[in-house]
C-alpha cells in the first residue's frame, strides 16, 4: 500500500489535503483491472473522484485540485 497527498480547495476557498491510497499488489497482478485506489480526507471521510473534482459520498463537500 502506498499513498500520496495533494492539495484541494472547496467552493469557499478553504484548503484541504486529499490522501490517495493505492494498493500496489493489485497494480502488479496480471489482471486487466486498474489497481485499487481510494481517496480520503485527513479526518477519514471517503471521497469519490471525478476527474479533478472530489466529493464526499453524501455530496456535502466538493473539492477541486
Amino acid at each position: 500500500m502506498s499513498f500520496r497527498q495533494f492539495p484541494a480547495t472547496d467552493a469557499n476557498g478553504d484548503d484541504y489535503i486529499v490522501i490517495e491510497f493505492k494498493d500496489e499488489l493489485a497494480a502488479t497482478a496480471n489482471t486487466a483491472a486498474d489497481p485499487h485506489v481510494r481517496y480520503e480526507l485527513a479526518d477519514g471521510r471517503h471521497l469519490v473522484r471525478d476527474g479533478r473534482t472530489f466529493r464526499t459520498s453524501g455530496g456535502e463537500l466538493m473539492l477541486t485540485t
